[in-house]
C-alpha cells in the first residue's frame, strides 16, 4: 500500500499547549507539496499547454506569478536607437520571418514594397513624414 503523504508521523515531540503536535502543520504542508509535485509530474505539461491554448490570459498570469518581483525589464529600449538602427532591426526580423511566413502561406505579397535597395519589404520608411522628411 502506498504511503499517504498526509499521514502524520507516529513519533512527534509531544503535544503543545494548543493540543496540536509541533510538526503537524509542517508535516501537512510537506505532504500537500509532495502530492502537488506528484500530480504536476504526471499532468503538469499537458495542463500548461491546455491553459496556454484555451485561456491565454490565465497562462500569462501564471507566467507573471513565477517571475521575480524585482525583475526590471527595459521594455522601451528602442528609445535609445536611431531611426536607421530601428529600420535595420526591422529588416533583419523580416529576413528571418519571411521563410516561415511563405511556408505557412501567411506572407502577403501585396503588403511588400520594394525598398531603396530593391528588396521587397513591409517596413519601408515613411516617405515625407517625420523629422527626416525633406522640407
Amino acid at each position: 500500500m502506498a504511503k499517504n503523504p498526509f499521514d502524520e508521523p507516529a513519533d512527534v515531540t509531544g503535544p503543545r499547549p494548543s493540543g496540536r503536535p509541533k510538526r503537524a502543520k509542517k508535516t501537512l504542508a510537506d505532504g500537500f507539496l509532495e502530492a502537488i509535485r506528484a500530480d504536476f509530474r504526471a499532468h503538469g505539461a499537458g495542463v500548461i499547454a491546455e491553459v496556454r491554448s484555451d485561456k491565454p490570459d490565465q497562462y500569462l498570469k501564471i507566467v507573471l506569478s513565477v517571475l521575480p518581483k524585482d525583475l526590471h525589464l527595459n521594455i522601451n529600449s528602442l528609445e535609445a536607437l536611431s531611426d536607421d538602427e530601428i529600420r535595420q532591426r526591422i529588416r533583419g526580423l523580416e529576413a528571418v520571418l519571411r521563410p516561415f511566413l511563405e511556408k505557412s502561406g501567411l506572407a502577403r505579397p501585396s503588403l511588400a514594397k520594394p525598398g531603396r535597395d530593391g528588396e521587397d519589404r513591409v517596413s519601408e520608411p515613411a516617405q515625407g513624414i517625420g523629422p527626416e522628411a525633406a522640407q
